[in-house]
């Protein structure tokens, strides 16, 4: 349980980087839907069952979260330097003396 729980982790921080919202929560509730169902034939309560699917649809979309927010930053940091690499490039040619 806890291997796919961290698999489910890393997919939902993969898939913040790349897929729209709307895909992924159509992704996530059949996951949610799919391990409760696999607990509840596992020999859990409905309520155990139901608390165990909760959980993983949260972990998802706190990882989903993530993945947006470090490819966010991540695009911005490279934006950030391309903008500056070019500011210098200009600056260093108007420092030249005229004539």
């Amino acid at each position: 349980m806890l291997i796919t729980t961290l698999g489910a982790a890393v997919i939902s921080i993969a898939a913040g980087a790349s897929i729209r919202a709307w895909a992924f929560a159509i992704f996530a509730i059949l996951v949610a839907i799919g391990f409760g169902g696999v607990a509840f034939a596992g020999g859990s309560s409905v309520i155990a069952a139901m608390l165990s699917g909760i959980a993983i649809l949260a972990l998802m979309e706190i990882g989903y979260l993530a993945g947006v927010f470090l490819s966010g930053l991540l695009r911005r940091s490279a934006k950030l330097r391309e903008n500056n690499s070019v500011a210098d490039s200009v600056a260093t040619t108007s420092e030249r003396p005229q004539g």
